[in-house]
């Protein structure tokens, strides 16, 4: 299982290993469709195809949401302008105002 000709898990594989270790509630059939896909992702990212990369991966993104494994970048959803304003406010606020003549 997950033999890309090396004999070892690529990077794709062995992050849903360790991501299916905390989800037990997930089936036999589900996780052995994750890991297909996974190992797909591995194949093009080794092959360096850029076509089936994204084909790859888009499937496998479609099969963690189906599996509820929603991919994370951060685990605070940050919004742009929320960020900012706070950014302003404390110290900064008022310390470009001054007196118009």
């Amino acid at each position: 299982m997950g033999d890309h000709g090396g004999g070892r898990l690529g990077r794709v594989e062995k992050g849903l290993n360790e991501d299916l270790l905390k989800r037990p509630g997930i089936t036999r059939a589900m996780r052995a469709q994750l890991r297909a896909q996974a190992r797909a992702v591995d194949i093009a990212e080794a092959k360096k195809d850029p076509g089936e990369v994204t084909d790859a991966n888009r499937v496998y993104l479609e099969s963690l949401k189906v599996a509820g494994l929603t991919p994370r970048l951060d685990e605070r959803i940050v919004d742009p302008i929320e960020e900012l304003l706070a950014g302003l406010g404390g110290s900064a606020a008022g310390r470009f105002d001054t007196a118009q003549p």
